[in-house]
């Protein structure tokens, strides 16, 4: 059946192509049930409509892992299901579209993009039917280069390279914690706090030309006091001690930014002795990054990654991810040895 092609209100995302054969698949009776009903409902947005509303409900209680998650724990293998929002090269879509509609069989739309995994970078592409685009907005939101969400299969998986079949692709949002509110007048749209944000950092000059002494000076500073300066500052009155099956490493209810007291959850990673005093990757936080999926399982309302050095951009996507789970959507915060050591410099007790 052919969508009909007007825009999906939405709450959270709106969808520009459904593959409605692979998502009956997905839902159950009731929610196929609930989709006939509300299709019937919305003439205008008809099943385009009703299908992305139920994608929501079900994106919202079933594990989907993102694609370089599931990269990180071998777990990328043909048929899995994964979500992933990149910044795609999409091929001439409306003009496929419109030939389509012409009568042309047989023609595909294709994307590609690139994802930092732990393992390097690696190709990532795909094909779908133009046919199954839901509305004319989606000419011009599949063009160039954009990014966008996309729930596919894995089709083929091999090092480097990674295709996908998708389920759906759009834009969603996913600012707020605790809502889908978009936030266009801040970075990213409101979902990552940068440093320098946080009311308890007013004093710190983050806007400093960052020098490579003072990665040098970082790697003598013990994660200990790197610990107990970030409790001073945040007015946090209890410094918990370290032990191997903890969720974060610091815990707070005191973060404030933009007059809000936020909940949030460290992850501290030290120069260890010197032998941590290099770029942070996936392979120093546990065994396919378990340490930042074990962060990701408190209940924070922020989680935060803390390095001695710099911090590679495959941890970056990877905190990221965890923390744009549709069942849980939070903010992030990444504090590399530059800006930790503008904190110490400025704000240590």
């Amino acid at each position: 059946m052919r969508l009909r092609r007007f825009p999906a209100e939405s709450q959270s995302l709106y969808a520009w192509f459904l593959h409605v054969g692979m998502l009956d698949a997905l839902f159950d009776d009731a929610a196929r049930s609930r989709i006939v009903r509300r299709a019937r409902q919305r003439i205008m947005s008809g099943n385009a409509d009703a299908y992305t509303r139920e994608l929501e409900k079900w994106l919202a209680v079933h594990p989907v892992q993102a694609l370089d998650m599931a990269i990180a724990t071998e777990q990328c293998h043909p048929g899995v299901l994964v979500w992933c929002e990149l910044p795609f090269h999409w091929s001439e879509v409306a003009s496929e579209r419109r030939r389509v509609d012409q009568g042309e069989t047989d023609l595909r739309s294709s994307f590609h993009s690139v994802i930092e995994t732990s393992h390097g970078a690696a190709a990532v592409h795909g094909t779908f039917d133009p046919s199954r685009l839901t509305c004319s907005t989606a000419n011009s939101e599949l063009s160039g280069v954009r990014t966008q969400y996309m729930l596919a299969q894995v089709a083929g998986c091999l090092p480097g390279d990674i295709e996908l079949r998708p389920v759906a692709i759009g834009a969603r949002l996913l600012s707020e914690v605790g809502g889908w509110v978009d936030r266009l007048d801040r970075p990213g749209g409101g979902q990552r706090f940068a440093p320098d944000e946080v009311e308890q950092f007013r004093s710190v000059d983050f806007a400093r030309a960052p020098r490579v002494e003072d990665l040098e000076v970082m790697r003598a500073i013990p994660e200990a006091e790197v610990k107990r300066t970030l409790a001073f500052v945040l007015g946090e009155p209890v410094v918990p001690k370290d032990w191997g099956g903890e969720q974060s490493d610091l815990w707070t209810a005191r973060l404030r930014v933009a007059g809000r007291s936020y909940t949030a959850a460290f992850l501290l990673k030290g120069p260890a002795g010197g032998t941590l005093a290099r770029p942070m990757t996936i392979g120093m936080l546990g065994k396919n990054g378990d340490q930042l999926q074990r962060l990701a399982s408190t209940p924070a309302e922020v989680l935060v990654v803390q390095h001695c050095h710099e911090v590679k951009p495959e941890v970056v996507s990877m905190l990221r991810s965890l923390a744009s789970d549709f069942r849980h959507v939070r903010h992030y915060m990444v504090l590399d040895g530059y800006d930790t050591f503008a904190i110490l410099e400025q704000a240590r007790p």
